[in-house]
């Protein structure tokens, strides 16, 4: 992915759609705050440069952290990429990578198990569509990096290969019916003419 650090400062790189760097965010580890170099403005997603179009999976997640700590955890398989600003500006970044995002057979949303990050997984999964799955995180998990943090890889890609398929609200997924469906119609007690 091309971070590199120093004492104190993680800087990520940020290309355009052409794969020229326009970017750098750069963090400060202490205080977690950012600052930006460069034309933000014409920059993909995190990661977004690394990968053609289209492919059978793609995971993104809510910070360039969790991206590199999701890439890692599944053998490096799978693209990774992370939206630029939180969750706060999630849907915004994926409106503009849509046609990038959309090539890929199955996307997978990765953001933080907190509200702002719940919210913004379904903001943007509405806008993907039925291709879309988000990742419910394990109870003492916030995102990717606390599993790799931790040791738990395989606990990570067991929530990874379970992530729910998005549906809208009010929409009854025909395949969690399947009970109701199979159980045996009860008979009437009596037979009324109307």
């Amino acid at each position: 992915y091309g971070v590199r650090q120093d004492t104190g400062k993680h800087y990520y790189p940020y290309f355009d759609r052409d794969g020229t760097m326009v970017a750098i965010k750069t963090r400060t580890v202490e205080t977690k705050d950012f600052s930006i170099a460069g034309d933000f403005k014409e920059a993909g997603l995190f990661g977004q440069n690394l990968f053609p179009k289209s492919g059978l999976y793609l995971t993104i997640c809510e910070g360039e952290l969790d991206a590199l700590a999701a890439f890692q955890m599944q053998g490096s398989k799978y693209p990774c990429v992370s939206v630029r600003n939180g969750a706060q500006a999630a849907l915004k970044d994926c409106k503009a990578q849509y046609e990038w995002i959309d090539s890929f057979e199955n996307i997978v949303l990765c953001f933080d198990a907190d509200e702002p990050g719940q919210k913004a997984a379904n903001e943007v999964a509405e806008i993907l569509g039925s291709k879309c799955k988000i990742v419910k995180h394990a109870s003492g998990f916030k995102d990717a990096c606390d599993y790799l943090k931790s040791g738990k890889s395989n606990d990570y890609i067991t929530q990874w290969w379970n992530a729910e398929q998005w549906t809208p609200d009010g929409i009854i997924a025909g395949s969690s019916l399947w009970e109701e469906v199979t159980k045996p119609v009860e008979k009437s007690l009596a037979m009324y003419p109307w």
